[in-house]
C-alpha cells in the first residue's frame, strides 16, 4: 500500500464564496483618486484650448489685414466653421456617433463657401487700367492666409506637403504679376486665395478632431490609473455561516504582480502622450483609447483572479482546520505547520501549498499538504496529499488502515466522493518521501507549476 496518497476535493464551498463575495466600494477614495488624475487630464485640455484661442486671435489679426472686399466674407466663413466645431466640445461619445456625418458637413461647408468666394470674385470689377492693383491685392491676401498657416497651424502634421504646393502656386502667380500678366495673376490669385482658406479650414478641423481624441486618450488612461491606485488594496464581504466576513487583499500580492505590471503600462502610455504629443497621429490616439478600454477589462480580470486566489488560500486554511478536527479524534496532533516558500515571501506564502506535520500517540507521523492547482479556466482547485511515516517501518498495514480512515473521513465531511489515489512514483512504497518532513526547506522553497515566490 502506497505511503503517499492524494485526492481532489470538491469545490462547492469555493464556488459559493466566489459567488457571494461582494466588493466593498470605497467611494471617497475612488472619487479622490479619479479627481486627482482628471485634474491632470484637464491641464492638457486647457492647454489645447489655450492654443486654439491663440490661433483664433492670430487669424483675426490676419483677417484685419485683408482687403476690404474679403474681410466680411472671410469672417462669416470663420464663424460658420466655428459653429461646426462646437460639436467637438460636446464630448467624445456624442462625436463618435456622428463623426463621419460631421466630417462631411464640415467639408461641404468649405466647398460651399469656396463657391461663394468665386461668385464674389466674379462681381469684383476688373478694369484693365486697375488690373495691376487688383492682382497685387490678391497676391497680398493669399500671402496673408498662407503665412498664417505656416506660422500658426500644424500643417506638416495634418496636411503634409499641401502648403508647399500653394506656396509654389503663389510664386508662379508672383512671376506672372512681375512680367505684367495682370489678368492671369488675378485669376490665379483668386483661386489661390480660395485654396488657402480651404486648407486653413481643413487643418483647423483636423486639429479639433485630434484635440478631442487626445483629450479622450488622456482621460481614459488617467481614469484607469486612478482605478489601479484604488484597487491596490481591495475588500470583499463574504457570506459565511458565522455571518458576513470582510477580507482585505493586497491585489498585487494575490495577482503575482499583475496589478503593478498593468499600472506601469498605463503610466508608460501617459508618458508617451505627454512626451510625444506633437508626433502622435490620430490613428495612434485611437489605438491608445482602445488600449485603455482593453486594459480596463484586464484590471477586472486581475481583481477577479486575486479574489480567486485569496479565497482558495482561505479555503486551504479552512480545510486544514476541518481535517485537524477529525484527525484529533483519532489521536493525531499538530507538530508543525508551514506555508510553502514563506521565508522567501515575507513570512507569508499564502498563495502556495499549506503543509501540516502530525504525530499520534504511537509516534507515527503524517504530513498533510493542501495544494492549489490552477485550472485552464483560471479557477484554482485545492488538492490534499497525505504522506505516511510509521514508527515501525515493518508495519505494512499502517498505510492501508490510515488510507481507509482518511477516505471515510473525507467522504463523511462531504469533501470528496473520489477514492484516495497513489502519488505517481509511490505506488509500491509504504513510507512517504523524507523530503516532505523537512519543513525548514518547505519554508525556503516554492514548488509547483504556476506558483513562484515573489
Amino acid at each position: 500500500m502506497s505511503g503517499e496518497k492524494y485526492v481532489n476535493l470538491r469545490e462547492s464551498e469555493h464556488l459559493r464564496l466566489m459567488n457571494s463575495a461582494r466588493e466593498v466600494d470605497n467611494l471617497r477614495q475612488r472619487e479622490n483618486a479619479r479627481a486627482s488624475q482628471l485634474e491632470q487630464a484637464q491641464q492638457h485640455i486647457r492647454h489645447n484650448r489655450a492654443e486654439n484661442d491663440r490661433r483664433q486671435r492670430a487669424f483675426e489679426q490676419t483677417v484685419s489685414q485683408l482687403s476690404q472686399e474679403l474681410q466680411a466674407n472671410t469672417r462669416e466663413f470663420q464663424q460658420r466653421l466655428h459653429e461646426q466645431q462646437i460639436v467637438f466640445d460636446k464630448g467624445f461619445e456624442a462625436l463618435g456617433q456622428r463623426l463621419d456625418a460631421q466630417r462631411a458637413e464640415y467639408f461641404d461647408l468649405i466647398a460651399h463657401q469656396t463657391e461663394q468666394f468665386n461668385q464674389r470674385f466674379a462681381n469684383i470689377e476688373k478694369k484693365e487700367q486697375d488690373a495691376g492693383n487688383y492682382a497685387q491685392q490678391w497676391l497680398k491676401d493669399a500671402q496673408l492666409i498662407l503665412s498664417f498657416i505656416d506660422q500658426h497651424l500644424r500643417h506638416h502634421h495634418f496636411t503634409p506637403g499641401e502648403l508647399a504646393k500653394l506656396q509654389a502656386e503663389l510664386a508662379m502667380t508672383q512671376s506672372n504679376f512681375e512680367r505684367g500678366y495682370f489678368q492671369a495673376a488675378i485669376a490665379t490669385g483668386q483661386a489661390l486665395y480660395g485654396k488657402a482658406l480651404s486648407l486653413q479650414a481643413e487643418i483647423e478641423y483636423r486639429q479639433a478632431e485630434w484635440d478631442l481624441h487626445y483629450a479622450e486618450a488622456q482621460e481614459s488612461a488617467r481614469k484607469l490609473l486612478a482605478e489601479c491606485e484604488v484597487k491596490q488594496t481591495n475588500q470583499w464581504l463574504l457570506d459565511t455561516e458565522q455571518g458576513s466576513v470582510e477580507l482585505d487583499a493586497e491585489i498585487d500580492y494575490w495577482s503575482e504582480g499583475a496589478l503593478t505590471r498593468l499600472r506601469q503600462a498605463v503610466i508608460q502610455q501617459l508618458q508617451s502622450l505627454d512626451q510625444d504629443r506633437e508626433k502622435l497621429t490620430l490613428e495612434q490616439l485611437k489605438v491608445a483609447i482602445a488600449q485603455s478600454g482593453q486594459w480596463q477589462g484586464e484590471l477586472e480580470q486581475v481583481v477577479c483572479q486575486a479574489k480567486e486566489t485569496l479565497i482558495a488560500s482561505q479555503l486551504r486554511v479552512n480545510l486544514a482546520d476541518d481535517l485537524l478536527d477529525e484527525l484529533a479524534k483519532s489521536g493525531w496532533e499538530v507538530e508543525d505547520s508551514a506555508w510553502e516558500g514563506s521565508e522567501q515571501d515575507r513570512q507569508r506564502g499564502w498563495k502556495n501549498s499549506y503543509h501540516l506535520k502530525l504525530k499520534n500517540l504511537s509516534d507515527d507521523e503524517m504530513v498533510t499538504i493542501i495544494v492549489p492547482e490552477p485550472t485552464p479556466l483560471g479557477e484554482i482547485k485545492n488538492r490534499v496529499q497525505f504522506a505516511y511515516y510509521p514508527k515501525n517501518n515493518n508495519d505494512t498495514r499502517f498505510a492501508a488502515k490510515q488510507t481507509a480512515a482518511l477516505q471515510q473521513m473525507l467522504m463523511n465531511k462531504g469533501l470528496t466522493s473520489e477514492p484516495l489515489q497513489c502519488m505517481p512514483g509511490h505506488e509500491r512504497t509504504t513510507r512517504g518521501d523524507e523530503i516532505r518532513r523537512d519543513f525548514a526547506k518547505v519554508r525556503q522553497t516554492t514548488r509547483g507549476k504556476g506558483r513562484t515566490t515573489p
